[in-house]
C-alpha cells in the first residue's frame, strides 16, 4: 500500500492540534471542565421542586427558570431535550408541569399549546415504556389536576419486598421508584395501611441514596431533574425535611446565571464527566503523550476517584467509579472507562488488576455484565453488551488469559445477544455503533477475527457507513457524528492491514473527521449519550473529543493513511 505523504502530515497535524487544545484547557487539578448541555428536564424538575418546597427564598430562581424555559419552547408547542433540537414528549411533560405550577397565570397559553402537542403525540397512552407512562402520567395528574388516559399504577408494594429483591427488580430505579410512589399517593392514596408502609419505605430509599452521595441534598449522583423529583416527592409527602432542606440548597447552587439546569451537573461546584476524562485521558496516551506530567495528574485524579467504600442500594462492593467523580453511584460503564485509561497510562498494574477483581465480582450469572446492578432483573439495566466487550478487554490487559473461564463465558454471552443483522446495541449509547464497534475491537485484540461474532459484526459495521464516510445512529437514518464516528474507526482499525475493506472503510472515517475537526482542534458532539434510554438523547463534548483523538490516533498507528479509500 502506498504512502500519501500530505495526508499522512495532515493526520499528524490534526491529532497534534486535538492534543494541544486538551493539554492546555486542563485544569490545575489534572481534570476538564465539561461543556454539559441545560437541560429542559433538569430545569423544569428544579422549578418545579424549588416552587414546591422554598418558594419565597428561591422566587428568583423560579422565575429564570421559567423564562429559560419560555425561551427555549419550540413553534409546535413543545420542548426540546436540550436547548434546541425537536420536540420530545418527556420533555414537554416536565415543563408543562413546572410552568403549570410556578406560573400558572403567566404561562396559560404556553401550557395549553404544550398539552396540545402532547396529545398530538398519541398521549400518555401512546408511550411503550410503562415507566415512562408512570412519570408523565403523574406528573400531569399533579400539576394538571385531571389523570390521563392510560397511565399506569405505580407497583408501590414492590417497596415492601426484601431489599435484594428490590434490588434485582428496580435497580437503579429504587431512587426515581420511590419518588414517584410518593407523588402517587398524592393522585392515588390508595389504603391508608399500605399507604403508611410504602412512605416509609419510599423514604428511607431516598434517605440511603442522598447519604450516599456525600449528604449534599443530589439525586442521581447529581442529577437536577431526579434531585428535582425526590424534592417535590419528599416535601407533598411531609417526610424527610432534612433531606428537603439540603437538596434545596444543591439545586440553588447548581442554577445556571441563564436560568437553566444542566444535566447531571455532580456533587461539588463545578461539572465532572468521568468517562470524558477517562476517554480524553486514554487518547492522549495513544496520541504520543503517556509520559507527559499532565496526563499523569489526569490518571492520578481517577485514581482518586475510586470509590473506597460499599454502595449497598446496588450491594456493590467497594473498588468501582462512578460518572461524578469520588462519590455516586457506581457502575461498570465509568469502571471500564477509568480502567482502559490507567492500562493506556501504565504504571498502574495493582489497580488495573483489583479492577479486574472487582469486575470479576460484578460479572452476571450469564457471563455478561450489567451496568448497575449484578444480575438484575430490571429492562433499563439488563446485561450490556457494550459494557461486557469493553470487561473483556480490561480483564485481558490485566494479563487474564483469553481462555479464562469469564473470558469464555463473556463471549458466548456476546456471541448468544448478537442481533440477527450482526449488531449490538448499548444501554447508554444510541444505535448499533458503539457496542458493535466495540465487539469488533475486542474480538481483534483476542485473535478472534475469523468467529461468526466477528465476522458479523465487521459486515454490519461496514454496511452502516454512510456516502460521506462518517456513522450515524445505525441502523435509523440521520447525519454521521463525531461520537459513532470515532467509535467506528477505532473498531476497524484494530483489523489487520491486509484487511482491504476494513482499510478503506476507516481511512474514509478518519478522513470525515479531518474535515469535522474545528479551527481550534476540537469536534462537534452528537445527541448519543441517551439520558433515559429511547426517549432521551444528548450531546456530551468531552467524550466526543477523546474518542475523536482516539480514533485518529488508532487509525494513524495501524494503516498508513491515505493508502486506500
Amino acid at each position: 500500500m502506498a504512502q500519501h505523504p500530505a495526508r499522512n502530515a495532515r493526520l499528524s497535524a490534526a491529532i497534534d492540534t486535538a492534543a494541544h487544545t486538551l493539554l492546555t484547557a486542563q485544569d490545575p487539578d489534572g481534570t476538564w471542565y465539561d461543556t454539559r448541555p441545560s437541560l429542559v428536564t433538569g430545569t423544569a424538575g428544579a422549578v418545579l421542586a424549588l416552587h414546591t418546597a422554598d418558594p419565597r427564598s428561591s422566587a428568583a430562581l423560579v422565575r429564570g427558570g421559567v423564562g429559560w424555559l419560555l425561551r427555549v419552547r419550540n413553534q409546535d408547542g413543545g420542548w426540546p431535550v436540550t436547548g434546541e433540537g425537536p420536540s420530545d414528549f418527556i420533555s414537554t411533560t416536565m415543563a408543562v408541569a413546572a410552568l403549570r405550577t410556578a406560573a400558572p397565570g403567566r404561562t396559560a397559553e404556553e401550557v395549553s399549546a404544550g398539552l396540545s402537542f402532547l396529545e398530538g403525540r398519541g398521549g400518555v397512552q401512546g408511550l411503550d415504556d410503562a415507566t415512562v407512562r408512570q412519570l408523565t402520567g403523574l406528573l400531569l395528574a399533579l400539576t394538571t389536576a385531571r389523570e390521563p388516559a392510560g397511565a399506569p399504577r405505580v407497583p408501590a408494594e414492590l417497596l415492601l419486598l426484601p431489599a435484594p429483591l428490590i434490588r434485582t427488580l428496580l435497580s437503579f430505579l429504587q431512587t426515581p421508584f420511590a419518588a414517584l410512589t410518593l407523588l402517587q399517593h398524592q393522585v392515588r392514596p390508595g389504603p391508608p395501611a399500605l399507604r403508611t408502609r410504602t412512605t416509609a419505605a419510599a423514604t428511607a430509599i431516598l434517605r440511603a441514596g442522598e447519604h450516599q452521595e456525600g449528604g449534599v441534598g443530589s439525586f442521581g449522583s447529581g442529577d437536577p431533574w431526579l434531585t428535582g423529583l425526590a424534592v417535590t416527592a419528599l416535601h407533598r409527602a411531609g417526610t424527610a425535611p432534612e433531606v428537603v432542606r439540603a437538596a434545596v440548597g444543591y439545586l440553588r447552587a447548581a442554577a445556571r446565571p441563564d436560568g437553566s439546569w444542566v444535566l447531571m451537573h455532580g456533587m461539588g461546584p463545578r461539572d465532572v464527566d468521568l468517562v470524558g476524562h477517562a476517554v480524553t485521558t486514554e487518547a492522549l496516551c495513544h496520541a504520543g503523550h503517556r509520559t507527559d506530567s499532565r496526563v499523569r495528574r489526569a490518571a492520578g485524579w481517577l485514581l482518586d476517584c475510586r470509590q473506597d467504600e460499599p454502595f449497598p442500594l446496588y450491594d456493590c462492593p467497594p473498588g468501582g467509579w462512578a460518572w461524578s467523580g469520588a462519590k455516586g453511584w457506581p457502575n461498570t460503564v465509568d469502571s471500564v472507562a477509568a480502567l482502559a485509561c490507567l492500562a493506556a497510562v501504565r504504571g498502574h498494574g495493582q489497580t488495573l488488576g483489583q479492577g479486574a477483581a472487582w469486575l470479576r465480582a460484578r460479572q452476571d450469572r450469564g457471563g455478561a455484565w450489567s451496568v448497575f446492578t449484578r444480575n438484575t432483573r430490571c429492562p433499563a439495566d439488563r446485561a450490556c453488551p457494550h459494557v461486557t466487550a469493553q470487561a473483556i478487554d480490561i480483564l485481558t490487559a490485566a494479563g487474564v488469559p483469553g481462555t479464562d473461564r469469564a473470558v469464555r463465558r463473556a463471549l458466548r454471552r456476546l456471541t448468544a445477544s448478537q442481533r440477527p443483522d450482526g449488531s449490538h446495541v448499548a444501554l447508554w449509547h444510541r444505535g448499533g455503533v458503539p457496542a458493535t464497534a466495540a465487539v469488533l475491537h475486542t474480538t481483534a485484540r483476542l485473535g478472534l477475527t475469523r468467529t461468526r461474532l466477528a465476522t458479523r459484526a465487521r459486515a454490519w459495521l461496514l454496511a452502516a457507513q454512510l456516502p460521506d464516510g462518517s456513522w450515524g445512529a445505525a441502523p435509523a437514518t440521520g447525519p454521521g457524528t463525531t461520537d459513532e464516528t470515532a467509535r467506528a474507526v477505532k473498531g476497524l482499525a484494530a483489523l489487520t492491514a491486509d484487511d482491504e475493506a476494513a482499510h478503506t472503510a476507516a481511512a474514509r472515517g478518519a478522513a470525515w473527521l479531518l474535515a469535522a475537526q474545528l479551527p481550534d482542534g476540537t469536534w462537534e458532539p452528537g445527541p448519543t449519550c441517551w439520558y433515559i434510554k429511547d426517549h432521551l438523547a444528548y450531546p456530551g463534548h468531552l467524550i466526543a473529543q477523546g474518542l475523536a483523538l482516539g480514533a485518529l490516533a488508532a487509525h494513524h498507528r495501524t494503516f498508513p493513511p491515505g493508502a486506500a479509500g
